[in-house]
């Protein structure tokens, strides 16, 4: 899925700008962790 997908499902919500994009991977729960600075436990694995 494009970083532009994810936008656009989320503009009608009004939240297309809280998608973040990182100079690193954040493909893993530890990595994106790392990247946004927090604990692993504050990364959501899932939004279903």
């Amino acid at each position: 899925m494009s970083i532009e997908t994810v936008r656009d499902y989320f503009r009608p919500l009004g939240m297309e700008d809280r998608v973040r994009e990182f100079s690193v991977s954040s493909a893993t729960v530890p990595l994106a962790a790392e990247a946004l600075g927090c604990q692993e436990a504050h990364i959501a694995k899932s939004m279903e």
